[in-house]
């Protein structure tokens, strides 16, 4: 024991250094790493476009100028098939948005608004967030229902999914999750593409179907 002591007290000033020099290279790992992770976010969101051009409808990136029009058409008919509630105020729409665009600008999901190129209306939004194990399913989508059909959805499906994995190179799928009931959106997704691999459970019961979208 004596020994021991003896040790600790002739080395002390190699071991405070060692100490110190460990710590900061702890430290220099974190930092980088936390900035690595910053800036593939940053990177990210710099590489999604802006605008995407299609032959029907165009995508272009949330913005504040146009939550206005997004309230306007974004019916109770829209918000059924997302379970958002019969009747929203414009003031729950702006900070629902705000709180889309913050998540977008950390990189966690790719948001587009969709406006329909016959009268360059916004008609729709959609999205495609980062897989998450506690939240139900990475892809949310509405139009509104003057604009349905005519191929308006599946043009938004390709168009962002195209984006999505050109973002992602190591993705090779996003997953839908579609409540039992809402069979509208069910076949809709079904023609666009999505493969149903199950269902998900809500209190041992199946509560929805899971579908996939698989890189093509």
């Amino acid at each position: 024991m004596i020994k021991k002591q003896n040790f600790f007290l002739h080395h002390k000033k190699q071991i405070v250094f060692a100490l110190i020099l460990l710590a900061a290279s702890i430290g220099s790992y974190l930092s980088y790493n936390w900035l690595w992770q910053d800036t593939q976010q940053t990177v990210l969101t710099q590489k999604a476009p802006t605008e995407i051009k299609g032959n029907i409808i165009t995508l272009r990136r949330l913005k504040e100028e146009y939550f206005v029009d997004y309230h306007n058409m974004f019916s109770p008919v829209a918000r059924k098939g997302l379970e958002f509630p019969e009747s929203i105020t414009l003031s729950y729409t702006i900070a629902y948005l705000h709180e889309e665009m913050r998540n977008a600008a950390k990189g966690k999901m790719l948001e587009y608004c969709i406006f329909d190129n016959k009268d360059n209306k916004l008609i729709g939004y959609l999205d495609i967030r980062d897989y998450d194990p506690t939240d139900v399913g990475q892809f949310g989508c509405w139009i509104n229902e003057n604009y349905w059909g005519g191929g308006r959805f599946k043009e938004a499906v390709d168009l962002i999914s195209k984006a999505y994995f050109k973002l992602h190179p190591n993705e090779q799928k996003y997953i839908a999750y579609v409540r039992l009931w809402n069979k509208r959106s069910y076949h809709a997704l079904k023609k666009c593409g999505f493969l149903e691999t199950g269902y998900y459970y809500v209190d041992g019961q199946p509560g929805g179907h899971i579908l996939e979208f698989k890189r093509p």
